[in-house]
């Protein structure tokens, strides 16, 4: 039985700590009576009450709440940019950006949530509706083709190179500096996708310059890191080292 007891004001009936009203009278826990408002104590009381009430919540209870709330501000943004649109112009124009949106961070966030311990659905699926938003992007715009000639390409990179990094987080016996060197030449190897594509959509053939400037110097960093890591033999865990 639990020890910790609350009385109601009015009645005087014993309340359970979860109780919010009193099963009697219905008054509100820590309410006065009299219609005062209620003292500061009891303020203190039913806000640590509200945070016992979350903190009591498991993980997978957290996450889908962040995804019921996430789900209430997507749409409620969905629904007032549309309603804004149709009433200012009459028709659906400059909202559709923000529906397609919040619709793709909506689905981003659902598998996130839903599939996270699924990595290959989880990047599959985070894969696809960018690349979606992408290509609606490019159909709302007047320049036809450049979602899916310049956006698609550079995503795919990225999620390859993404893909590169966590099969070879997976495959290291020892993981620590090496694994921030891995991700400094993924960057640098980004940076040139990003410009080779660009410059391939605009000009017509691959050319390179800043990009390659990027990638050299990151190289001197990985290469400290690399050293760093296996000058130590056995390898520092970075949760450890930045006491996370």
């Amino acid at each position: 039985m639990n020890s910790e007891m609350n009385y109601c004001n009015k009645c005087g009936v014993e309340l359970d700590v979860n109780m919010n009203f009193c099963p009697l009278c219905g008054l509100s826990t820590g309410e006065n009576p009299d219609g005062a408002a209620p003292s500061k104590s009891a303020q203190s009381i039913e806000k640590d009450m509200v945070i016992d009430d979350y903190g009591s919540l498991t993980k997978v209870q957290r996450q889908k709440l962040f995804w019921e709330l996430s789900c209430i501000i997507l749409v409620s943004v969905i629904l007032v940019t549309l309603i804004i649109n149709l009433l200012l112009d009459k028709s659906i124009t400059w909202s559709r950006y923000s529906i397609a949106g919040c619709l793709t961070l909506l689905a981003n966030i659902s598998i996130l949530t839903f599939w996270r311990h699924k990595k290959t659905l989880l990047i599959w699926g985070s894969f696809i509706s960018t690349a979606v938003f992408l290509v609606l992007l490019d159909l709302f715009s007047t320049n036809i083709g450049w979602g899916i000639n310049l956006g698609i390409p550079i995503l795919t990179s990225f999620y390859a190179l993404l893909l590169l990094v966590i099969w070879l987080i997976r495959i290291s016996k020892q993981r620590g500096f090496n694994i921030l060197a891995i991700v400094f030449v993924a960057i640098g190897l980004f940076s040139v996708c990003i410009e080779g594509f660009i410059s391939l959509y605009f000009a017509n053939h691959f050319h390179f310059r800043w990009s390659i400037i990027v990638a050299i110097s990151i190289l001197p960093i990985s290469a400290l890191l690399f050293f760093v890591h296996y000058r130590l033999k056995k390898g520092v865990d970075l949760k450890r080292f930045f006491h996370i």
